[in-house]
């Protein structure tokens, strides 16, 4: 419930992002509220964390209790890139241990639990409907249960992911969303009944003709595999597209082997996966953090983490600040734009390395790294949800 009508800063988005900015901010003695649109209730896709998640938790003060919430610890990865013959990551010398796989739900509301701990108000189910920039400060509309409210902020920190909905008009920020591809995830959810004895918790990725999969087991007895292909390379009706999936599992090698051990729940789900950044991360009294300021592809594993380093960064620019009403953020921004081109060379090589199907649309897309506005035409994965 909220406590008050003005807060030092107000938060678009109760993600890994949003929570991590509001503990850091709270612990600061920083108001701070978060507005998230849902109660964690639903699936999220976004399972896989790579050890550097360690030294974010502890900073966060929250590394005991990520380790008790029952997440699965994942020693490698294995890969099946650029060669039929599969190679393994393994974390085993990396000196934060081991990977997770982690319930994702209860991940991101262990979260907004710190923050609330923290002091920040966390207003769950929660839509904003508005945002408007006036008189050195933020004014915020909101849906709450039915009624409307009405805050007002002096900082204001976007954080609604990767949503093509936002209620944060880019208008209001001068910025354009620029696109490197139009991926996406095309994934299921299964039961599996856990074995220790045969049982492999790494998680496993294999090309294919038409992209490339990622499948893992997760806590709690679930499993999940996704089929990461471009938008267009998709079938045009929605009820064709389990047996687009089925046929493009029957190409891998080594994920149809590991899914006919595990039983399907729930319907497929599309999600938005492509690699895209706005052209500024911050502004007069804002900032942009994790997937609202920039998406990176699945294969870097990073999305979730990235959202963390961002919300702490983003928190710390503001307390740094002084509170200052005319504060842009400078170093912010070109910090987040250094991260970007860097994920970029990344990705590049990565994608280089694999040379099966150069002459199939999906791979030859992925030679270039071509920015550019999102096309007006991409109205299909908005259909498809």
């Amino acid at each position: 419930m909220l406590d008050r009508k003005h807060y030092d800063v107000a938060i678009l988005g109760g993600g890994p992002g949003g929570t991590s900015a509001a503990i850091t901010l709270a612990q600061a003695g920083v108001s701070v509220v978060v507005c998230e649109r849902s109660h964690y209730q639903e699936n999220r896709v976004g399972e896989m964390l790579s050890p550097g998640i360690c030294p974010l938790l502890v900073e966060l003060g929250q590394w005991e209790r990520f380790i008790q919430a029952g997440h699965l610890a994942s020693p490698g990865i294995i890969c099946c890139w650029g060669s039929s013959q599969p190679y393994e990551n393994e974390f085993i010398f990396n000196p934060y241990g081991s990977g997770w796989h982690i319930d994702r739900c209860n991940f991101d509301r262990s979260l907004a639990l710190a923050a609330k701990e923290a002091g920040a108000i966390v207003c769950l189910n929660t839509l904003v409907v508005g945002v408007n920039y006036e008189a050195g400060g933020w004014n915020i509309s909101m849906r709450r249960g039915g009624e409307l409210t009405n805050l007002r902020a002096d900082f204001l920190i976007h954080a609604s992911g990767r949503s093509q909905f936002s209620p944060v008009s880019p208008a209001i920020f001068a910025t354009q969303k620029m696109y490197v591809d139009s991926l996406v995830g095309v994934a299921q959810f299964f039961h599996h009944i856990p074995n220790p004895a045969i049982d492999d918790r790494r998680t496993l990725i294999e090309a294919t003709a038409q992209g490339w999969w990622y499948s893992a087991q997760l806590p709690r007895g679930k499993a999940i595999a996704v089929l990461m292909t471009d938008r267009d390379l998709l079938p045009v009706k929605r009820r064709d597209l389990q047996a687009y999936w089925q046929k493009n599992l029957l190409t891998t090698v080594y994920t149809k082997e590991r899914v006919n051990t595990w039983y399907p729940v729930k319907q497929l789900h599309i999600y938005d996966a492509c690699t895209a950044r706005q052209d500024y991360f911050s502004g007069q009294q804002w900032l942009a953090v994790g997937d609202a300021a920039a998406t990176y592809d699945p294969l870097s594993a990073q999305g979730i983490m990235k959202a963390i380093s961002n919300g702490i960064s983003a928190a710390r620019a503001i307390i740094e600040s002084g509170m200052s009403h005319v504060c842009s953020f400078p170093d912010y921004h070109g910090s987040l734009t250094t991260s970007f081109a860097e994920y970029m060379k990344e990705r590049q090589l990565y994608y280089a390395q694999e040379r099966r199907w150069e002459n199939n649309f999906f791979w030859q897309r992925r030679q270039a790294n071509i920015m550019h506005p999102y096309p007006k035409s991409a109205n299909y994965f908005i259909q498809l949800h």
